[in-house]
């Protein structure tokens, strides 16, 4: 099902191409891309991915339940990331009907700043209290035709992280933790932050320097 995509809120960081499928306790979101419009000398803060809810028919100063939240590291200027997924705990929201909006902010040094809403067309029912969650198979989707595997890809990512699809781990990484991973030259480790994204493993390959074993050691020591 298609989602609304409302106006950036006075950035350029922006997603593109969202769903989310709910499944008990937990709720997988797929984004197709995140974006940073912004000079290609920039660098975005670190940014933050939340499911907030609405009541529905509610006026826009309502303040949002959220629902699932995750931070993912920094986005360099005129770079995205691509087919993201990503696996949260969901918070089961009050009885009631409620509009779901996927948002994206980013940290000001002080605080998360709003910076872009996709809002979902299809109102989502809760029936069920949190503590009722986990006795209820509630699945709900709102997702994109066609609509992507996500539970096929989600575990795909889990399995291969380190190999096939380490180069996830890289791209998600925050600056300093990749500038310090040990054992690997400060030149090579410089050029993977200012090449990211990458959207393969043959492109981080293609990193001089950066060879099958490296690039093992160097997602080893990012998901520890």
């Amino acid at each position: 099902m298609d989602s609304l995509n409302h106006a950036p809120q006075d950035t350029n960081l922006a997603l593109q191409g969202c769903g989310y499928r709910i499944e008990n306790d937990r709720i997988l979101i797929f984004v197709h891309r995140i974006e940073n419009n912004r000079s290609d000398e920039n660098l975005s803060g670190t940014l933050c991915l939340q499911l907030s809810a609405f009541p529905k028919g509610s006026d826009d100063g309502t303040a949002p339940t959220v629902l699932a939240s995750t931070t993912i590291g920094e986005i360099k200027g005129q770079h995205f990331l691509g087919d993201c997924y990503y696996d949260l705990i969901f918070q089961q929201p009050p009885v009631g009907s409620w509009v779901l909006a996927l948002q994206l902010s980013e940290w000001n040094g002080v605080a998360y700043s709003l910076c872009d809403s996709v809002y979902f067309e299809n109102p989502y029912q809760s029936t069920s209290s949190a503590s009722d969650t986990a006795d209820t198979v509630n699945k709900q989707e709102d997702v994109q035709a066609p609509t992507p595997k996500i539970p096929e890809q989600v575990d795909r990512i889990k399995k291969n992280i380190g190999c096939s699809d380490g180069y996830l781990a890289i791209n998600k990484s925050k600056v300093d933790k990749l500038l310090n991973v040990k054992g690997v030259p400060k030149k090579v480790l410089e050029k993977l932050v200012a090449e990211r994204p990458f959207h393969s493993e043959k492109a981080v390959l293609n990193i001089k320097g950066v060879g099958p074993v490296m690039l093992k050691k160097i997602v080893s020591e990012l998901t520890r």
